[in-house]
């Protein structure tokens, strides 16, 4: 099978990005503990984060859209994402760090689906290719750096991690420059959308209430995970080994994404990986050793890669043809930002009242609650169907 040159690109751009990411999500809460924050002020921060990302994300997709161009919008966004990222170590207290981040989210939390759009709009007319090949890079990037830079914290400090995303940073701008951008993506007329037709979609509503409450305690686990690292003995180190275990895990299920949706519905692959999330949190809550918690995150791929696969075809199945991109744009932003404000600041709260351990045993109880809500809406939704079409006849 030949390989084309957009696929070798859009690769190593992938590689490059998720490498650059990985020295700033998964340490949010290393570096803001550095800065001698607490379990409710971290919370609080990355709960206004997500707060900010529910409204900037679609608000860049909009400004691409406007100038059919996601390829200036992305790196112009990703330069300022360096620039301020960057500048981190030079800020203090609780209120100013708060800002800082805000500001930040409000530029950056768009440059991932924005590069998805660019990749998936670029290769539709592409042979011998696929999204899935083209994405499983930046997971593999992500599992490389984000072990290197565990090391590095561990031998020099959270300092290092600055200078890291500056050049990883500039390494990608530069990669951008060297892909085209789609043809396709210009002389489009922009339509005016009725969103509301999303919100009165009753199977929408439930996933993405489904959604929101199965990634509320996924959230609060990612973020406060150097928490439990620091209760079971280990060391920046295992946590970077942790996190290079969790993006690793995703890639199979990137290579299978295809095969996958071509044999079982998607609705079964959404249910199948609650399973997985629910196992995570009973397993966090009694994790003993840093080899627990670096095996739990080997459950990645069957929990959150899973369900992302699974829940993009299930909305692209429910949303009008005229609303199919705004409604996974929508739906993402809802259910990662949403969730984000809840189990960030929920479980920094939990943590600060309850311990560590009952935090994830809420999240047990939440996950399968919702789990259940979702089984019970889609029971009843498909017997008014079948009432439905009985009646007709």
């Amino acid at each position: 099978m030949k390989t084309n040159s957009k696929t070798i690109r859009f690769s190593i751009v992938e590689f490059f990005f998720w490498g650059t990411f990985a020295a700033y999500y998964p340490y949010l809460t290393v570096f803001l503990d550095s800065k001698g924050l607490d379990n409710i002020q971290i919370g609080m921060i990355l709960a206004i984060n997500s707060f900010i990302s529910v409204f900037g994300q679609p608000f860049w997709g909009m400004v691409s859209d406007k100038t059919q161009s996601i390829k200036k919008v992305f790196m112009i966004l990703l330069c300022v994402a360096v620039i301020l990222i960057s500048s981190l170590s030079f800020y203090e207290g609780a209120l100013l760090l708060g800002i800082v981040f805000g500001i930040i989210t409000f530029f950056e939390s768009a440059l991932a689906p924005l590069l998805d759009s660019w990749v998936i709009m670029s290769i539709q007319k592409e042979k011998n290719t696929s999204y899935g090949n083209i994405r499983l890079w930046g997971s593999v990037g992500y599992a490389v750096m984000v072990y290197i830079f565990g090391q590095l914290i561990e031998m020099n400090g959270i300092g290092i991690l600055f200078i890291c995303y500056a050049l990883f940073g500039i390494i990608t701008i530069f990669l951008c420059t060297r892909v085209g951008e789609n043809s396709s993506i210009h002389g489009n007329k922009v339509k005016k959308l009725k969103i509301s037709k999303l919100l009165k979609n009753y199977d929408y509503i439930v996933f993405l209430i489904f959604a929101v409450g199965i990634f509320i305690p996924y959230k609060a686990a990612y973020t406060f995970l150097p928490r439990l690292m620091d209760a079971v003995g280990g060391n920046k180190a295992h946590l970077g080994i942790a996190l290079s275990v969790m993006a690793l895990s995703e890639v199979p299920l990137f290579i299978l994404s295809n095969r996958l949706i071509d044999k079982i519905k998607p609705i079964y692959i959404i249910l199948f990986s609650a399973i997985f999330f629910i196992l995570r949190q009973f397993l966090f809550a009694i994790a003993s050793s840093p080899i627990h918690v670096i095996l739990i995150q080997a459950l990645q791929g069957l929990s959150f890669a899973l369900f992302l696969t699974g829940s993009v075809y299930y909305i692209y199945s429910l949303a009008p043809e005229e609303l199919k991109s705004t409604a996974q744009t929508f739906g993402s932003a809802v259910f990662i930002g949403g969730s984000g404000i809840v189990g960030n600041y929920g479980g920094g709260w939990a943590i600060e009242h309850f311990g560590l351990v009952n935090m994830y045993n809420i999240g047990i109880y939440l996950s399968m609650a919702v789990t259940l809500f979702f089984m019970i809406s889609m029971y009843f939704r498909k017997n008014k169907v079948r009432e439905r079409i009985y009646l007709k006849d």
